[in-house]
């Protein structure tokens, strides 16, 4: 069964699958460039790079990025495209609760013991 999402769409999950969250950002964000009044883009793309901050301990950065997606995300709940936004939000709430604030960086170790863990998006 051929998507009927656009290929920088599917390719995005396909990149933060692999792990690969920058690239990820960088991908859906050639596609935003062409839609700017697409929040639902808008917030998978701070998702990537809040993925892409935990892993390199930038708490502040992450918590920043947590905030905005969860206000551009709210609007899709339950769910979009293929995507469980209701449980994207609830990880977001979960970043804002666990992640401390006033701290710039963390060791990255620091941060996964956090529990925070992967947004599960979608295999698409």
């Amino acid at each position: 069964m051929k998507s009927s999402y656009h290929p920088l769409y599917v390719e995005f999950f396909k990149c933060y699958h692999r792990e690969e969250y920058w690239e990820a950002h960088e991908v859906l964000e050639e596609l935003w460039q062409t839609q700017r009044e697409n929040d639902f883009y808008h917030g998978l793309i701070q998702i990537a790079a809040i993925m892409h901050q935990l892993k390199r301990g930038k708490v502040r950065g992450a918590r920043k990025l947590a905030d905005s997606a969860f206000r551009y995300l709210t609007p899709f709940a339950p769910s979009k495209d293929g995507v469980a936004v209701d449980e994207v939000l609830a990880w977001l709430k979960k970043c804002l609760e666990l992640l401390p604030e006033g701290i710039e960086k963390m060791d990255p170790g620091k941060v996964e013991q956090l529990g925070i863990g992967t947004c599960r998006l979608p295999a698409l």
